[in-house]
This record gives C-alpha cells, sequence and structure tokens, in this order.
C-alpha cells in the first residue's frame, strides 16, 4: 500500500489525537510502517470551507495517482459538503485509490464502487444539517435584529450588554480600551473647531483614522453631536443621552 492520511480539527483548540489514534491504529492492523505514510491536516477550518491548503495538496496528489489509500477517521473530516465529497471519491475511483474510514458508518469507498452510496447518502447529509444550521443562524439574526439587538461589529463610544443591545458608554474603561460616547462627542466639537485629528486622539484609545471615518460621516456625526440615528438599534440606545442633558450624566468620576 502506498499510504496518505487525512485530519481536520475544527477549531485550534480542537485535538487531532483521537483522529490520530484511530488511524495509527488501522495502519499498524494492516502492517503499514506509520513512517512510510505521507499525513495531511488542516487545523481551524471548517468542513464546508474547500479552502484548505492541506486537503487541496492531498487531491492534487490524488489526482497524480500518488496514492493506492486514503486514510481518514470519518467522512466529514474530508468535508460537510456534499459537492465536495462527490468530486473527492470520483478522484479517487478514476485513479484507483481506496477510502478507508476508522471511525464512520461505511469503512471503506472502493475504486469498484463499494461503499459510494452509503458515502454519497451521509454527504447529503451533512450538507442537509449544514443548511439547516444557516437557515437557523439566519432566523436568528432576523429575531434578535426585530428585537432591537446589535449585530456585527460595535461602534466605537459603545458597548453591548448581556442581552445583547447597544449601550453608549458613559463610563469608559480606558485599561480595557474602551473610549466613552461623551469623549468621542467631545472629540468631535475639538474637530469641528479646528483642531486635528492626530491631536486629538492622542488623548483618546481611539484612532486618528478611526476619528477621520467619524468626523467625516455625516450619519454617523449625529450619532455622537446630535444623539440621533437612523438605525433604529443605535436610536434606542441612544435614548438615555437624548433624556438626560449631557452635563447631568454621572461617571464614576462624579
Amino acid at each position: 500500500m502506498n499510504c496518505a492520511t487525512y485530519i481536520r480539527a475544527s477549531t485550534d483548540n480542537q485535538t487531532d489525537a483521537h483522529q490520530r489514534k484511530s488511524i495509527d491504529e488501522w495502519l499498524q492492523e494492516n502492517g503499514i510502517d506509520l513512517t512510510d505514510v505521507d499525513r495531511y491536516a488542516d487545523f481551524g477550518q471548517s468542513g464546508a470551507s474547500d479552502d484548505r491548503e492541506q486537503f487541496s495538496e492531498l487531491l492534487e496528489a490524488l489526482e497524480a495517482g500518488e496514492y493506492t489509500h486514503v486514510v481518514c477517521w470519518e467522512i466529514s473530516r474530508l468535508s460537510r459538503k456534499g459537492a465536495t465529497l462527490q468530486r473527492f471519491f470520483d478522484v479517487c475511483e478514476d485513479t484507483e485509490t481506496t477510502v478507508v474510514i476508522t471511525d464512520g458508518s461505511v469503512e471503506k469507498v472502493t475504486p469498484d464502487g463499494t461503499g459510494r452510496f452509503v458515502a454519497d447518502i451521509i454527504g447529503m447529509v451533512y450538507q442537509q444539517e449544514r443548511r439547516t444550521l444557516i437557515r437557523r443562524i439566519e432566523a436568528g439574526q432576523r429575531r434578535a435584529q426585530r428585537q432591537g439587538k446589535w449585530l456585527g461589529q460595535v461602534p466605537v463610544g459603545f458597548r453591548r450588554d448581556d442581552e445583547g443591545y447597544l449601550q453608549p458608554i458613559i463610563d469608559p474603561d480606558h485599561d480595557a480600551g474602551e473610549t466613552g460616547y461623551l469623549e468621542l462627542r467631545d472629540a468631535l466639537e475639538r474637530i469641528d473647531n479646528g483642531e486635528s485629528y492626530r491631536s486629538v486622539a492622542e488623548g483618546l484609545p481611539v484612532t486618528r483614522q478611526s476619528l477621520s471615518n467619524i468626523h467625516q460621516n455625516s450619519d454617523r456625526r449625529e450619532w455622537y453631536l446630535e444623539a440621533t440615528a437612523d438605525k433604529d438599534a443605535v436610536h434606542a440606545a441612544l435614548e438615555s443621552v437624548r433624556t438626560v442633558p449631557v452635563d447631568q450624566i454621572k461617571t464614576s468620576d462624579d
């Protein structure tokens, strides 16, 4: 046998030990010297992504007919996309390469088609699971938006509370790199009065470029100078600033 192995872990801290152990046990049981095996591995990579360096290299090697066997722990390690699995098995079939799965519903997919039907069904199940997960995520995002919760990157001078709602930072933690909402308001007023972006940014945990971007964006400027916004989530967050005069807003220094 001329063997290659493939391991994929979804997150950087997800161990590959259980995959490697299962694969190595199969190799040893079949009399294959572990030092004679080419090993491919992708870490911190989703099975829904085709942009995996080691997987792509393995596929190229298979297309070149370099291996008689590819050993993996479970089919989902190869891919969670049905089309990608189809292509992988097609390449193996064309080059007479056997795919060995050490922990799965099918043990082998051979060039004569044995095991291919079950493997294809498993691939379709993965594809459907992925679509269902995406729909759930999208539905959750739409629900959060309807509830006025903030999605995406939090703008400077704001934080997201435990329930997901945007709140202006009145009492910033500078040690944690926070910039206060009122500090941004004061900074923009100073810029309007002729001070440079650079000089204003020197006293804040915010970059000159960030100040410039906010100052030159008329919609964003209104968030800080007028406490109003076209975005409902931001407008609702600024209610406390609009209803309480700025000079009466208390911070921990008061």
